[in-house]
C-alpha cells in the first residue's frame, strides 16, 4: 500500500533508562503509546514534508543528574544540571530541515534528568509527573528547531509546548 492509499507515517520512540533514573525519581513512566500518537499527530499536521517517511523516530535517554551535567558541560559548555538537553538531527540555522524521500527518518536524542525536573517541579509546587511530560514536549520542539532565544521566541515555544501538554493530559 503506498501513501496514496492511506498508509500512514509511524512514529517509533525509543526510551533508555538503564540507570534507573525514571524509577529512582518516583516519576512514573509516561504513556509511551499516548506520547507516540500525540507526536505524530503533531508531525502530522504540522511537517508536511516528512510525509514521505514511513516511520520517524525519536530517541529518549533519563540520565542522572552526574551524565546531564555531563553532557551539558560537553555540548553546551555549561558545567551545570538541567533537567533537559535535544540533540536534533536536522536543525540548521534555527529551521527544521528534514530531508525528504528517507523511508525512515531520525529526528533526534532527548535526554532527561528526571532527579532535576522532579526538584524544580517541587521547588515550584507543581505536580513532577506533569513537569516531566511537559519537558518531554519541550525537548521534542527543540529536536524540530523550535527555541526560546528570544522572548518572542520563548512565548511561542511555550504555547506551543502546553498546547501539546495538554493533548498529551486529554488522550486517555
Amino acid at each position: 500500500m503506498t501513501k496514496e492509499e492511506g498508509k500512514r507515517m509511524k512514529l517509533a520512540v525509543q526510551i533508555d533508562d538503564e540507570n534507573g533514573s525514571l524509577r529512582e525519581s518516583g516519576i512514573n513512566e509516561p504513556d509511551a503509546a499516548r506520547l507516540e500518537a500525540v507526536w505524530l499527530e503533531y508531525l502530522e499536521a504540522k511537517y508536511p514534508s516528512l510525509a514521505s517517511a514511513e516511520q520517524v523516530s525519536v530517541s529518549i535517554k533519563y540520565c542522572p543528574p552526574s551524565e546531564i551535567r555531563d553532557l551539558n558541560s560537553r555540548y553546551r559548555d555549561m558545567d551545570e544540571t538541567t533537567d533537559v538537553l535535544s540533540f536534533p538531527m536536522w536543525e540548521a540555522d534555527g529551521v527544521f530541515t528534514a530531508p525528504e524521500g528517507w523511508v525512515d527518518t531520525p529526528l533526534g536524542d532527548i535526554a532527561i534528568c528526571p532527579e532535576v525536573v522532579k526538584s524544580n517541579a517541587l521547588s515550584e509546587n507543581r505536580d513532577p509527573e506533569t513537569d516531566f511530560a511537559l519537558i518531554l514536549m519541550h525537548g521534542f520542539l527543540h529536536l524540530l528547531a523550535w527555541d526560546h532565544d528570544t522572548e518572542t521566541r520563548e512565548i511561542e515555544m511555550s504555547s506551543e509546548q502546553e498546547t501539546l501538554l495538554k493533548r498529551y493530559l486529554e488522550k486517555v
